[in-house]
């Protein structure tokens, strides 16, 4: 008698349910993984805007010029003004033109409206989404921190701003600029 070799209909039960299984674990690893990535993509365009946006705020700051007329900066009701000038063109040339600046929160966005102080035209621009707070302090040498500005106090020009600014992902992110010594 001869004897066929071959697998038994239980071999073939058992190997195909091993099989299912292997499929089904990395069909949930595949999904677990791609779950990551589109997290891990969105914290990084989340981290990007909040980047850009402090860059923005930190170059308008640090362009910031003194007129005899007004106050260079001032903070009021968690909503900073200043005016700015000699942002630089392409060639690395400094322009004439001032801008007033002035950064709000609207309904939880941050906003950065600027003008030309002859022009009535006022640019919006969006900087950030979904921000939860921001608050602004300006440092003085004699009175220290001070959230409104400028004061009812004899003050000196303030030396530096401080912006503490939270947004879902990222709680209490705090920076500090200097300011020039004559703004």
């Amino acid at each position: 008698m001869t004897r066929h070799k071959g697998f038994t209909l239980l071999e073939l039960l058992i190997s195909l349910a091993i099989f299912s299984l292997l499929g089904l674990a990395g069909g949930q690893l595949f999904d677990g993984l791609f779950r990551v990535r589109e997290q891990v993509r969105q914290q990084e365009q989340d981290l990007r805007a909040l980047l850009r946006a402090v860059a923005i705020i930190e170059r308008d700051v640090l362009q910031v010029i003194v007129s005899p007329k007004r106050q260079a900066i001032q903070v009021r009701h968690g909503v900073l003004n200043l005016h700015r000038g000699n942002w630089r063109n392409p060639l690395g040339h400094s322009r004439g033109e001032r801008q007033e600046v002035s950064y709000v929160i609207e309904q939880g966005q941050l906003w950065r409206h600027s003008r030309s102080p002859d022009g009535d035209y006022v640019h919006k621009q969006l900087l950030l989404r979904d921000v939860r707070s921001l608050e602004w302090r300006l440092y003085d040498r004699k009175l220290g921190w001070q959230d409104q500005w400028p004061t009812r106090l004899p003050a000196d020009h303030p030396r530096a701003l401080e912006m503490v600014l939270s947004v879902p992902r990222l709680e209490l992110i705090r920076r500090v600029i200097p300011l020039a010594g004559d703004a």
